[in-house]
């Protein structure tokens, strides 16, 4: 940082006595010459080739020290936006799923924050912050010295100049307008483009493509109209600063010429006047060049700031304490919970599953049975009541801690779009190739994957839609199992199955559970032919999304 200070420092001292030896040469050497009848003496050729080889100098440091900036600056910039996106990414993974589930919340727009805001910002930091320095360094240093020449001249360059700067600052404003919404219309359109591709079975199942086409159309459409706003407003700024730099210019060059008349200042004085007004102006003039860029990245900024400002609603406490070692009890007590304010999903809701028990939990779709569950890892904070893991509340555990002894077989697969092999590692990335393939023979892996080309190293497509969905789940399982965490939490991992699949998964899911705590939500008898703990949800005509869970024996109703 400093490296860059003194490079930006280099390039600001080397412009302002650039127009120096010139000034030096007309008025000690040239001046007297002509006042000579020409005649040229020894001391005045060599002092001329002094001024001719000091501008050489200041030349060959200006570019040095503008090669330091702009490789510094760059360097800097790439490691702070690096670092930027870095921790933006971890804050947006720490985030609650409250948040990523919201319905203001799109995957697209996020994508765009991590993407295009972050990278106006590199390009603010990269070269516009720098150019905005040197060049407001550059005028009001050279103005400083305009005033040392000639005050009257100084006067006139400082009150011209404002009119223009507060237009400048005006044109700003609206340009940060525009380009807060074209960054808006941007972030719907990578939306649209991310849900639309994501599902692309179903909008090409029920003929979906130029509806979204259309979407996609009107906000590309709305954010090409909000960028050529701001274009048309940079296109007017410029004119109207490079017509007030040229009248100004003209002003002090009358001005100037007069006080050298009136031998007020000599001749080189009014040279360096002259440099140092041009010099002044253009510098305004590259700073309104930047209005766009600055305030893009402006606008950006204020978008991660949007992201950055929100806490996670879950919070690792103060002094966690830390879970038992061996099978879990889960209990809930009195559980109130729900996604919005006034809309219970789950009230008063209470039941004790015993450590090492199969428990399964069975009702009606729409009941509460998936959100219950979300409350043992954590995912969501009950309003009233409490949720106990092995005895404690589990927000009295450390997130960490506490999601390490529970693992998830959901109705959905989610695997990444990785290998195989890589996708059964990931519930345990130290695990031995011993482990692994213990795991995938348990659940069921080896049975299949001797049949694809590639073996374990099967690509998975996105969301694993080149594998069926029994052998997603028995990668799951295999997952789940080498995870080997002491609670298992299975949401109707064999919904949608066939009979010979779903029995393949049953042997891989009786595996997982055995010698663990764990808790099925299912329709199917065949998922929980072995639970011990059954907990009926019934319907509730009056309050449908608000009911109590009954503990009863296997097959009660």
């Amino acid at each position: 940082m400093l490296l860059g200070l003194i490079a930006m420092g280099g390039e600001i001292l080397t412009a302002v006595l650039a127009p120096i030896p010139i000034q030096r040469a007309i008025d000690q050497v040239i001046r007297p010459i002509l006042a000579g009848h020409g005649h040229v003496r020894g001391h005045q050729v060599v002092a001329l080739a002094g001024l001719a080889l000091l501008i050489v100098v200041i030349a060959l440091l200006d570019a040095a020290f503008t090669y330091l900036d702009l490789r510094h600056t760059a360097r800097v910039a790439q490691q702070a936006v690096t670092d930027l996106r870095r921790a933006m990414f971890a804050h947006m993974q720490r985030l609650s799923l409250a948040f990523h589930h919201d319905a203001e919340t799109r995957l697209g727009d996020l994508q765009v924050r991590l993407g295009a805001d972050v990278q106006a910002l590199q390009d603010l930091l990269g070269s516009s912050l720098s150019s905005f320095i040197t060049n407001t360094g550059t005028a009001a240093l050279m103005l400083v010295l305009l005033f040392r020449v000639a005050h009257p001249l100084g006067i006139v360059v400082l009150v011209g100049a404002i009119p223009v700067l507060v237009l400048a600052g005006h044109y700003r404003i609206r340009i940060k307008q525009v380009s807060r919404e074209a960054r808006k219309r941007e972030g719907k359109v990578s939306a649209i483009i991310s849900e639309t591709l994501g599902a692309a079975r179903l909008v090409q199942a029920y003929g979906g493509e130029a509806e979204a086409n259309d979407r996609l159309h009107r906000e590309s459409e709305a954010g090409l109209q909000a960028t050529l706003r701001a274009g048309e407003l940079q296109a007017r700024i410029q004119p109207l600063v490079e017509l007030a730099a040229s009248l100004l210019t003209g002003v002090v060059l009358l001005l100037a010429a007069v006080l050298a008349i009136e031998r007020v200042i000599t001749v080189g004085q009014l040279t360096l006047a002259i440099a140092y007004t041009r010099g002044t102006l253009g510098a305004l003039r590259q700073i309104a060049k930047l209005s766009t860029q600055t305030q893009k990245a402006a606008v950006g900024a204020e978008r991660l700031h949007e992201v950055f400002s929100k806490a996670p609603v879950v919070r690792d406490p103060a002094r966690p304490r830390r879970l038992p070692d061996g099978p879990l009890s889960v209990v809930f007590e009195h559980v109130t919970f729900g996604y919005t304010p006034g809309n219970p999903v789950l009230v008063d809701v209470s039941w004790a599953i015993p450590p090492g028990a199969c428990a399964a939990l069975v009702g009606p779709t729409g009941a509460g049975k998936t959100t219950l569950l979300s409350l043992v890892p954590r995912f969501y904070d009950v309003w009233n009541g409490r949720v106990l893991v092995g005895g404690i509340d589990v927000r009295q555990l450390a997130l960490a801690d506490l999601r390490a002894h529970v693992t998830l077989v959901l109705q959905e697969s989610l695997l990444l779009r990785d290998t195989i092999w890589n996708n059964i590692a990931y519930g345990r990335p130290n695990a031995t190739r011993r482990q692994i393939l213990l795991a995938a023979e348990a659940a069921g892996v080896t049975s299949f994957i001797n049949a694809l080309d590639d073996g374990w190293e099967t690509m998975v497509s996105e969301r694993g839609t080149t594998l069926s969905g029994g052998q997603k789940q028995c990668i799951a399982i295999a997952r789940a199992l080498l995870r080997e965490a002491p609670l298992v939490i299975m949401d109707e991992p064999t919904s949608n199955m066939d009979q010979e699949t779903e029995q393949l998964v049953v042997r891989g899911l009786e595996r997982l559970m055995y010698g663990r705590t764990s808790i099925t939500i299912a329709h199917r008898p065949s998922t929980i032919r072995h639970a011990t703990v059954v907990a009926s949800i019934p319907e509730a005509p009056k309050a449908p999304r608000a009911w109590k869970v009954r503990p009863s024996g296997l097959g009660a109703a």
